[in-house]
């Protein structure tokens, strides 16, 4: 089976966004407001949020986006020749440790996405995000990094992941400072550089990599 706990993440998330559309107590006891986790220390919400969505559409746009990234990254942590590869200088140990660095990455990327939110609005009861982005953003940029010679569909144009980078960033930038959506486009980007610190942490090759990819795209 192609991403098992991948696959595990969309059909619990699923189902219980799908459970909190039709639910509201369930919906608000979820999401995260910064507020209640900051003065009544519900500190599940940084994680729980993640489980719940606004819409359909919102659903199935992360859904679409961890399946096709969260897959790749899934077999590069628990194939072991891939992983030997990747990060030569880190011991195989197994397939559970191998899960354990993808979820890792995942669950913590949801966690520090929230971090911009939790000291803006820390003492504002009407802020509330939900979604997965943040661990979805993560994961894509795990990927992006690397895999950077790698082309992918971003925003359905086809680009290699070393242009994806600074396109993502400069985009959630713009849309962020424009203040036109209701999507929290800071924990995209915060759920995105923990997905690059971690993987720089596995092996800092990555990095000396990416910028050699970027000189050579770039004629220098």
């Amino acid at each position: 089976m192609e991403g098992p706990i991948t696959i595990a993440i969309i059909a619990i998330t699923s189902f219980i966004s799908w459970r909190a559309f039709e639910n509201h107590d369930l919906f608000h006891k979820l999401k995260n407001n910064p507020f209640t986790v900051k003065h009544s220390k519900e500190y599940y919400r940084i994680f729980s949020h993640a489980l719940i969505h606004g819409d359909w559409m919102h659903l199935i746009f992360n859904m679409f986006v961890i399946y096709g990234f969260g897959t790749q990254i899934e077999l590069v942590f628990t194939n072991q020749e891939v992983f030997n590869r990747l990060f030569p200088e880190i011991p195989f140990w197994g397939n559970a440790l191998g899960i354990l660095y993808f979820l890792i990455l995942y669950i913590m990327g949801i966690a520090v996405a929230t971090l911009p939110s939790l000291q803006k609005h820390g003492d504002d009861f009407g802020y509330n995000s939900v979604g997965a982005s943040g661990g979805v953003s993560a994961i894509m940029m795990a990927y992006m990094i690397m895999f950077p010679t790698k082309y992918i569909a971003f925003f359905f144009i086809p680009m290699p992941g070393y242009l994806a980078v600074p396109v993502f960033f400069l985009l959630e930038y713009i849309m962020g400072k424009s203040r036109r959506t209701n999507i929290a486009h800071d924990a995209h980007i915060w759920g995105a550089l923990f997905g690059i610190a971690f993987i720089f942490a596995l092996n800092v090759d990555f990095l000396t990599n990416f910028i050699r990819v970027v000189r050579v795209a770039i004629g220098l």
